[in-house]
């Protein structure tokens, strides 16, 4: 629903509507909280005008006592004289229950009203502290046993007359709390607010209203429900005496049921209110939405499919609503301009815009067409051209002067064919050409003619520049019935001329296309290879002047389930090819690496293994976060700590280092700075420098196999092969002699000064099983 304009007009309102409703709540909330507030001040304002009337009481009482002890009268507590004082002022304070003066021990003979007997009243504990500890007292809230009413009594010591040290008794008091109820109902409370008269243990002695059950709240200072289901606020205030034990506590709890439904009810109608003004709008809105948007856009979405369907667009009658009525008039504009634009799409999407020939797209339109026409066998051929190494122009020259290069090119074929159904550029540095009425022997000489024009230097940015082409040729229906097909073959034609040396023209045939075929079967096989374990690897050792295996190099074999075993000088182009070579390579370095510990253990923790690292793995070394780099390094599989000194040795070949990348330059230096070794493999055959040795501090040369099994026959492999030597001497680099059949070769190589000799005059390359048994039975000493 929210995928459509109504839904979202409708969500639109909800967004609005809300805050609308979290607002009436929030004012809801506000008015509750503060009627909950305002009835909270209520019972406060009632229990401390209670705490205070009881405190004026208490403060008045003691002035009261404090002047009664001081009368003549009452220092004798049990004359006659005491007795008429007391009636005689008893009637005069109203607020006083009872006057009493009991003697030091207790006992009440003078007392305002008649007794029928003296009382004993020394249990009483606020009168017995008055007198020892002499000070006014009180003796907390009960209810009095003579009226029955909630009483509080207080005391004050009397002092004898003729020594004040001495007390004789004390004058009591009893004042009746019947004014708390009255305060109470002065107040206008609203309907079922209670209130207690605790005493100082907190047993209810009196209720407000009276005789109402006694609810002991959980919580004060907020509303609470009750056990009656009435809702209030309790509040309580507790009177002290001087010890700081509690003497009375008042506890007032302010219904609020009927005050916060009056809010109730007045938020329930103003939201039920606005609920039905917001149903209202909605109605409104939808009324709106139908005759102002949704049928001017169906309209308008009748005239984009008439569009998009390249259908004729004829005008509109208006919609009603200005800016629809705008929308559709560009929609009219737009038909008009959509076809005036695509006569100019369709020049420009079948022509290149750098060279102004025709394009990829414009080329598999036009072979298309041709091939549904031509089903009577006649013959049509194809001829497409790939400029070889045209990115060192690119490099070297920039790219401006490549584009120069592309467009002259361009031309010469124009040039060089003129009846050619179509000359396109596929793109990149590719050309291809389309044509007719051409047998095997004509196309080879058009071939020719192609190759030889392009092949003339050109000038470009003010450079003399020279290219070659490498051309492929495929012929319908000879080479294939379809576009696809078609295009397939001319384009293995053209590799196979650059696999040929490039500057070459190849006609596609059946062989060619058998080879390709086992090349993509053999492509697949490696993908299974590593996970079916068809890889092993062989040792071959190294030996050093003394006689004694110094190193082995691992070298990979290949034994496919079906085809046997395949030579790595075979498989290993393609896996280059592939990009398989980098999987394949972190087998070899994993499989070396579990060897060296075996080997370790029969020949000493110095002997080292070397391995083959193709480029591919050193210019993606940078790139998987050094992963080449961290298995080199990694610790041997069983080897202890100790072991120092890295236990591969990486082997590159010249031509790798003749063609190294900014990539490849960073993991050797890696490689130098983990005291990784490094030796340069098939020596002598490249045309590379010993300044690349110095550049990358090489470790081990390898003089290639080709010039040491020439010694003896040739001097110019003796000469190179002492020079190489000297040389790499001079840099304090050491030489291994690869190829070593013969006992002279071993002789020359080691009267040379060589520092390692390997080859099948030690032993051939063996498993690892052999390695561990075999013996060098080689004696070298002259």
């Amino acid at each position: 629903m929210l995928k459509t304009l109504k839904g979202r007009l409708y969500l639109l309102s909800i967004i609005i509507v809300i805050p609308f409703y979290f607002f009436i709540y929030l004012s809801f909330d506000y008015s509750r909280t503060m009627v909950e507030n305002e009835l909270l001040k209520s019972a406060l304002i009632v229990s401390n005008q209670a705490v205070e009337n009881h405190k004026r009481l208490m403060t008045s009482t003691e002035r009261f006592l404090v002047l009664l002890a001081a009368f003549p009268q009452v220092k004798k507590p049990n004359s006659e004289t005491c007795q008429r004082f007391i009636s005689e002022i008893s009637p005069l304070y109203e607020r006083y229950v009872n006057i009493g003066v009991p003697d030091k021990a207790g006992i009440l003979t003078c007392n305002g009203t008649q007794l029928e007997s003296p009382l004993d009243l020394s249990d009483r504990r606020y009168i017995r502290d008055a007198m020892t500890q002499d000070r006014f007292t009180s003796s907390g809230v009960h209810i009095d046993r003579a009226t029955g009413l909630p009483t509080v009594n207080f005391a004050y010591p009397v002092h004898s007359l003729t020594d004040p040290k001495n007390i004789v008794g004390a004058a009591v008091v009893v004042i009746s709390l019947d004014w708390w109820s009255v305060l109470l109902n002065s107040n206008q409370l609203p309907e079922n607010t209670i209130s207690y008269l605790l005493d100082n243990y907190g047993n209810p002695v009196a209720s407000y209203p009276d005789k109402a059950a006694f609810d002991i709240p959980k919580h004060f200072n907020m509303v609470i429900r009750s056990h009656d289901g009435v809702h209030r606020v309790f509040v309580q205030h507790q009177i002290k005496g001087w010890d700081g034990q509690v003497l009375l506590t008042f506890m007032t709890g302010i219904a609020v049921d009927e005050p916060l439904s009056t809010i109730d009810k007045r938020y329930t109608l103003i939201a039920t209110t606005f609920t039905m003004l917001v149903v209202l709008i909605l109605i409104l809105l939808r009324l709106f939405f139908l005759n102002s948007i949704s049928k001017p856009l169906n309209r308008l979405s009748d005239l984009a499919m008439k569009l998009g369907q390249n259908k004729y667009v004829h005008a509109a009658l208006p919609t009603g609503v200005k800016e629809m009525d705008d929308l559709q008039d560009s929609f009219l504009d737009m038909a008009e301009r959509k076809a005036q634009a695509e006569k100019k799409i369709v020049r420009q999407a079948q022509t290149d815009s750098l060279t102004g020939i025709s394009n990829r797209d414009a080329f598999n339109q036009k072979l298309s067409e041709i091939l549904m026409v031509r089903s009577d066998g006649h013959q049509i051929a194809i001829i497409l051209l790939g400029l070889d190494n045209f990115k060192e122009v690119n490099d070297t020259l920039g790219h401006e002067t490549g584009d120069e290069v592309l467009k002259t090119i361009a031309s010469r074929l124009i040039a060089c064919v003129p009846s050619a159904q179509l000359i396109s550029r596929l793109g990149g540095d590719e050309f291809i050409l389309l044509l007719e009425g051409f047998d095997d022997e004509k196309l080879m000489v058009l071939s020719e003619q192609i190759r030889k024009s392009v092949k003339e230097p050109l000038m470009a940015s003010h450079c003399e520049v020279v290219v070659t082409a490498s051309i492929g040729i495929a012929l319908y229906p000879d080479d294939g019935t379809t576009a696809r097909e078609l295009m397939g073959a001319v384009d293995q034609a053209m590799y196979f001329a650059k696999q040929s040396g490039r500057d070459a023209a190849r006609r596609f045939n059946r062989r060619l296309k058998e080879a390709l075929t086992k090349k993509i079967e053999l492509i697949q096989d490696l993908r299974q290879a590593v996970i079916n374990q068809e890889f092993y690897l062989l040792y071959q050792p190294i030996i050093n002047k003394q006689g004694e295996v110094a190193k082995f190099e691992a070298l990979i074999r290949w034994h496919h389930p079906r085809k046997g075993l395949i030579p790595p000088d075979y498989f290993i182009q393609f896996a280059e090819e592939s990009g398989q070579i980098v999987e394949i390579g972190h087998w070899v370095i994993q499989e070396a690496k579990r060897a060296l510990a075996p080997i370790r253990e029969v020949y000493g923790n110095g002997i080292q293994i070397s391995v083959n690292v193709s480029p591919m793995q050193l210019s993606k070394q940078q790139g998987e976060d050094g992963r080449l780099l961290a298995e080199l390094l990694s610790k041997p599989v069983g080897g202890s700590p100790t072991h120092i000194q890295n236990g591969l040795v990486v082997e590159i070949t010249e031509h790798l280092l003749m063609n190294s990348d900014e990539s490849t330059r960073r993991a050797l230096l890696a490689f130098r700075e983990e005291g990784i070794q490094v030796a340069l493999d098939d020596f002598g055959t490249g045309y590379s420098s010993l300044a690349y040795i110095m550049n990358y501090d090489i470790d081990y040369l390898k003089i290639d196999r080709e010039f040491v099994q020439k010694l003896g026959e040739e001097s110019a492999s003796e000469t190179l092969c002492e020079a190489i030597i000297s040389m790499a001497h001079a840099l304090g680099v050491s030489v291994i002699a690869e190829g070593v059949e013969t006992r002279m070769q071993a002789d020359l190589l080691l009267g040379y000064g060589c520092d390692y000799l390997q080859g099948y005059f030690f032993s051939k390359p063996i498993p690892l099983n052999q390695i561990l048994k075999y013996q060098q039975d080689k004696d070298l000493s002259v």
